[in-house]
C-alpha cells in the first residue's frame, strides 16, 4: 500500500510533478562511484595523442545571469547563452615527439605563423570532433561525451631538466576550444 498523504512534487514550485511520494521509488538505481581512471579519449586528427592520453576534463558550463534591478532586491534572470570552459588534455610525449608535432602542425595549419600559405583550405578541415568515453566499473563504455568542432587553442611547454634524479616520462597539455558538447548514456 502506497501512502499518498503529505507533500508531493506537484505541491512544491520548481519540483517535477512526477516526483513520487514513495521514498523507495526515489532511490538511485546505480550506487557505484565514478572512477577517475575509467575513460578513453579519441580525437580522429590526433591518434598519437589518443594513445598517450593521461588526463582529460569535462569542461564546466556557465549560464550567465541578467540582473533586473528593482527598488527592492534585484531579480536574477537566465540569459539563455551558455559558455563552455576549455577542454584540456594531458598526454605523455613519445620520443619522436609525434603527438606534440601533430598538435603543433595543426595549430600552424589554422593560424598564420609566417605567411598565409600555411593555412589549410578548405576551412572545414580546421576543426575536428572529439569523444570522451566514460567507462563503467566493469570497464565497459557507459557514457559518451562528444565535443563538436574542436581546435587546439594552446599547447603547453615541454620541460627538459638535466638535474632530475628520478626519470619520469615528460608530459604536457593541450587546450582545445569547441562549440558545444553533448552527453549520451550508452
Amino acid at each position: 500500500m502506497v501512502v499518498t498523504a503529505g507533500i508531493t512534487g506537484s505541491d512544491l514550485p520548481g519540483t517535477p510533478s512526477t516526483l513520487s511520494v514513495d521514498i523507495n521509488a526515489r532511490q538511485p538505481s546505480n550506487t557505484s562511484y565514478l572512477n577517475p581512471t575509467s575513460f578513453r579519449f579519441y580525437i580522429g586528427r590526433l591518434p598519437a595523442v589518443t594513445y598517450f592520453c593521461q588526463a582529460v576534463n569535462i569542461p564546466g558550463v556557465d549560464i550567465p545571469t541578467v540582473i533586473q534591478t528593482s527598488p527592492f532586491a534585484d531579480v536574477k534572470e537566465i540569459s539563455g547563452k551558455p559558455a563552455y570552459g576549455d577542454l584540456t588534455v594531458r598526454y605523455l610525449l613519445d620520443e619522436d615527439m609525434e603527438n606534440w608535432r601533430s598538435i603543433h602542425d595543426w595549430m600552424r595549419d589554422i593560424a598564420s605563423f609566417e605567411d598565409f600559405e600555411e593555412i589549410i583550405t578548405p576551412e572545414a578541415d580546421h576543426k575536428s570532433d572529439a569523444r570522451l568515453i566514460v567507462l563503467s566499473g566493469g570497464m565497459n563504455p557507459n557514457v559518451e561525451i562528444v565535443f563538436k568542432d574542436c581546435w587546439p587553442s594552446a599547447i603547453g611547454p615541454i620541460e627538459f631538466d638535466s638535474a632530475v634524479t628520478d626519470l619520469e616520462a615528460i608530459s604536457t597539455e593541450v587546450t582545445f576550444t569547441f562549440d558545444s558538447y553533448s552527453v549520451t548514456k550508452l
